[in-house]
């Protein structure tokens, strides 16, 4: 049984309006516009059965096209339009946020969503905002590169994450690592004034001694679901990053293509599973990434890559190097080749879905059959999708295809609350 999940970048009109409105990112007019189309693909998506509907983080977009700096907040607000979509995040980068501050924030918003709430992680990959609000924490952008960037990057995403989870999933939380204490200092934090007063008597047992000394603290409050959201991480496209959500039991979002690439990542991530004494089927616990079409013919298909999959994937993608998704298993080069249209490219290495609704079927089932997938990820690219478009294949994929291949109506069976 497959779960949709719509990936959707907050964007900010369409091409002649970026010009005309230049910076269109710091636009009163049109950033309102897009939270109420963000309501009202939210609204249709609940109503049509999709599993969930997820944001990235990223800040200072001028140009529009990524316009979430803080996703938990669209969580919310978009959740208080919906009944049973779940919202979530691909994904908070870790590495620039206090753990704590943000587990609180994360279990605020679960409560408020009535476990509805998925959580999302990522290492980060834009310097221009990362390097800036990640100087705190002396952290930026990295490529895996192994270098010191990168194992700084690495060491702060894999603390803050350990740190959350325990500020879940424990009473007390004390911690003592290489860049992190609670308590700081580590010794204890002395002359707690309401000691007796108020901290003995009704804070947690152990956090204070009789001398008002604080040894340890109770990060509160408690997330709703049990022991925490589910946890997913963001576009995984390499072996260690798969090993590791095997090894913790986090739901991997594959940004590869060609299915001998996606292969073997599943692999890793059951290798890792089974490092943890945990034996995971093949194609469970995994999300996979795609850009989705449903049109009348293969002329339509190139027309919808040059206007709506073109702006993200060279504009964008392509410049950060996600292109590589797209690259057959040995093959050298640049990717797309030169004179070698987009859409073959994303079309023949399975990155894009495409062509009529019984097209689509044929791929999906083709997928499915080779991997029978938790979770298949939309890359849905709502505000360059004129509406009436996007709310129409949303409309045609839920009920045309999607009860054929009983990929369930959104539900909240299995969350559980304290």
């Amino acid at each position: 049984m497959t779960d949709v999940i719509l990936q959707v970048y907050p964007t900010m009109g369409d091409t002649d309006d970026m010009e005309r409105l230049r910076p269109i990112g710091r636009n009163v007019e049109a950033y309102t516009r897009m939270l109420e189309g963000l309501v009202e693909l939210a609204k249709a998506a609940d109503e049509l059965g999709y599993w969930g509907l997820t944001h990235v983080e990223h800040h200072l977009h001028s140009e529009g096209l990524e316009l979430s700096p803080s996703p938990l907040m669209l969580n919310i607000y978009l959740g208080q339009h919906t009944k049973q979509i779940r919202h979530g995040q691909l994904g908070l980068v870790l590495p620039t946020h206090d753990p704590i501050r943000l587990a609180e924030e994360i279990a605020i918003a679960d409560h408020m969503l009535q476990g509805r709430l998925f959580v999302g992680m990522a290492r980060g990959y834009q310097a221009r905002w990362q390097n800036i609000i990640g100087q705190t924490f002396n952290v930026e952008s990295t490529a895996s590169d192994q270098s010191t960037a990168d194992q700084r990057n690495r060491l702060l995403f894999t603390e803050h994450y350990k740190i959350m989870k325990m500020a879940w999933t424990e009473e007390l939380l004390r911690y003592d690592g290489p860049t992190y204490q609670v308590p700081f200092p580590f010794s204890g934090i002395k002359n707690w004034p309401p000691t007796h007063t108020t901290t003995l008597p009704y804070g947690a047992p152990g956090e204070v001694d009789e001398d008002g000394t604080i040894h340890a603290v109770s990060v509160s409050p408690k997330p709703f679901t049990s022991p925490h959201p589910q946890l997913f991480q963001a576009f995984g496209a390499s072996p260690g990053t798969l090993r590791w959500c095997g090894e913790e039991n986090v739901t991997p979002t594959i940004l590869a293509g060609p299915m001998e690439s996606v292969d073997h990542l599943v692999r890793m991530y059951q290798e890792g599973a089974a490092s943890r004494g945990r034996d995971v089927p093949w194609g469970k616990e995994i999300g996979l990434c795609r850009s989705i079409h449903i049109v009348n013919d293969k002329s339509e298909l190139y027309e919808a890559v040059d206007k709506y999959e073109a702006p993200v994937w060279r504009g964008w993608y392509q410049q950060f190097g996600f292109m590589e998704g797209a690259r057959y298993p040995g093959e050298q080069g640049p990717v797309p080749k030169p004179g070698e249209h987009l859409a073959d490219r994303l079309i023949n290495s399975g990155l894009l879905i495409g062509g009529t609704v019984d097209d689509v079927k044929r791929q999906i089932e083709e997928l499915l059959n080779h991997i029978p997938l938790d979770y298949l990820v939309w890359l849905f690219h709502w505000g360059l999708i004129p509406r009436d478009e996007g709310l129409r294949s949303l409309e045609l994929f839920a009920t045309e295809i999607m009860p054929e291949f009983g990929m369930t109506s959104s539900s909240l069976e299995g969350v559980t609350a304290l």
